[in-house]
């Protein structure tokens, strides 16, 4: 099965709630710990090592695509975009309700980050991810959209 040009698995749901969260000056811890988990899934992207951003995903993301179809798609879009130039984080919002202070973050808490990129072969990209923050506490990469 291919993928089609654009990668997404569940993203179109939580654009609603990107779109309304303001973008604040300062992040808090979560979203801070979610964007660097962000930022580390998207290394082996940008170095081809599709297989390895594979492993990284959250449970969800790997239910909904298989490691063959992943590997199979991903390639082919990343080649039309070209290098990485410059990619920087530009909004990003809680799904739902943001997480109280000093409450515990709860397992399937959802970060919605918007990146503008510029690439050598695509000058004005964005990407879309949502992480997830999963049982063991880690946050990982639940969907992927780049246009």
């Amino acid at each position: 099965m291919k993928l089609p040009r654009l990668l997404v698995i569940g993203a179109a749901a939580f654009l609603p709630a990107l779109a309304a969260s303001a973008q604040a000056p300062s992040m808090s811890p979560e979203q801070r710990a979610a964007l660097d988990a962000a930022e580390r899934w998207l290394v082996p992207v940008d170095a081809g090592r599709y297989a390895d951003a594979y492993a990284m995903a959250a449970d969800e993301f790997r239910k909904g695509v298989t490691r063959e179809q992943w590997l199979a798609g991903i390639g082919g879009i990343r080649r039309d975009f070209g290098k990485l130039d410059k990619r920087t984080a530009e909004k990003m919002g809680f799904v739902g309700e943001p997480p109280k202070p000093d409450v515990a973050l709860a397992p399937g808490a959802k970060v919605v980050i918007l990146f503008h990129g510029t690439f050598a072969r695509k000058r004005d990209a964005e990407e879309e991810m949502t992480m997830v923050y999963e049982k063991d506490g880690v946050w990982r990469m639940a969907s992927y959209y780049i246009r």
